[in-house]
């Protein structure tokens, strides 16, 4: 019996959600990096389109596809260019939260540092 007790909540804990407040469809639309970042999994911010924001928070970088770019604007995100249905965002781990919330959001990769050539 107790081992039963112990196999169930080992899978219940599997089964937990990656970030707490996020619903599972909220949680499909970040990428397997940005699932760690949240989670404080992810240390190593070499991984990551990094920098300090104008208030001096930490800022990244990310690609956002949605079918409406003006309302990641009219949010109060920095848009830094769009292409197509593909923003570049620059937010905060806070901001990050509810940008997967916003209805136009249909996924959020993780952006990567580009170096000139």
């Amino acid at each position: 019996m107790l081992i039963r007790i112990l196999a169930l909540s080992a899978l219940v804990a599997g089964c937990a959600t990656t970030e707490p407040g996020l619903t599972p469809t909220e949680q499909l639309k970040l990428d397997p990096a940005l699932k760690r970042l949240l989670t404080g999994a992810s240390t190593n911010r070499s991984d990551y389109d990094v920098s300090t924001g104008k208030s001096g928070e930490e800022t990244f970088g990310v690609l956002v596809r949605t079918d409406n770019a003006d309302e990641l604007k009219n949010a109060g995100y920095d848009v830094t260019s769009t292409f197509g249905d593909v923003a570049v965002v620059r937010v905060t781990i806070p901001g990050l939260r509810s940008l997967v919330r916003l209805p136009s959001v249909k996924n959020v990769s993780n952006g990567t540092r580009s170096y000139p050539q």
